[in-house]
């Protein structure tokens, strides 16, 4: 048996594995590889019906039975079907983008403030309790006029700072661990998350300009 393997328009296959079975039990088994002309050859087969099987990487597989006669040499043609081209393995999908960090929380737009910060604290000199004044809010940062008549208790702002300015009068002032005497035009800088304490001292009402920033107003001013 001499075999050729083309695709069927002058292209030959080599290094097809041809696989030869005698279909009568018994029979002949045998197997080789096409040569670079495509071609393969098993000799001194009994006459009788042979089961044949074409595989490669690179032609679909076939099947195919073939009868030979006593004392001739059967030339065999057999057309195969190249495999499909294996596709490239997909792309590993690219790592999801983080998330955006949220957008902070901003209150609403004030409108603009003018005022004497002495006038308001003179009107306030005789006050018998503690009183706070709002006089601007806008976003997240509002601005208070704040009476003391006694001592403040401790406070701590978790997600605002907090700034006073001694308008008049005079107190203390403790912040962390620092401890000090307050009197106007005295500074106090109080980082989040800080606890704090203000107290007056003396006979006239502690006055303070107070901003808070970093909690979003209710409503603006």
């Amino acid at each position: 048996m001499a075999i050729t393997v083309t695709d069927g328009k002058g292209t030959v296959f080599s290094d097809v594995t041809v696989e030869l079975t005698g279909v009568a039990s018994g029979s002949t088994s045998a197997s080789g590889k096409t040569n670079a002309a495509g071609q393969l050859s098993f000799p001194g087969l009994r006459a009788g019906t042979y089961h044949l099987r074409f595989s490669s990487d690179e032609v679909i597989a076939f099947e195919r039975e073939v009868t030979l006669k006593a004392g001739e040499i059967a030339p065999l043609r057999i057309t195969l079907t190249a495999a499909p081209a294996s596709s490239p393995p997909p792309a590993a999908a690219p790592p999801p983008a983080p998330a955006p960090p949220p957008r902070p929380v901003v209150g609403p737009l004030g409108e603009p403030q003018l005022g004497s910060l002495t006038n308001l604290a003179d009107r306030e000199r005789n006050a018998k309790e503690r009183k706070e004044v709002l006089l601007s809010c806008s976003g997240n940062t509002r601005n208070v006029l704040l009476v003391l008549t006694n001592e403040q208790p401790q406070r701590v702002y978790e997600g605002a700072e907090s700034t006073y300015y001694v308008i008049s009068g005079q107190g203390a002032a403790t912040v962390g661990k620092i401890n000090s005497l307050i009197t106007t035009g005295s500074f106090i800088a109080v980082p989040r998350g800080t606890p704090f304490s203000l107290a007056r001292q003396g006979n006239r009402p502690l006055a303070l300009l107070w901003t808070l920033s970093g909690e979003p107003c209710e409503a603006a001013r």
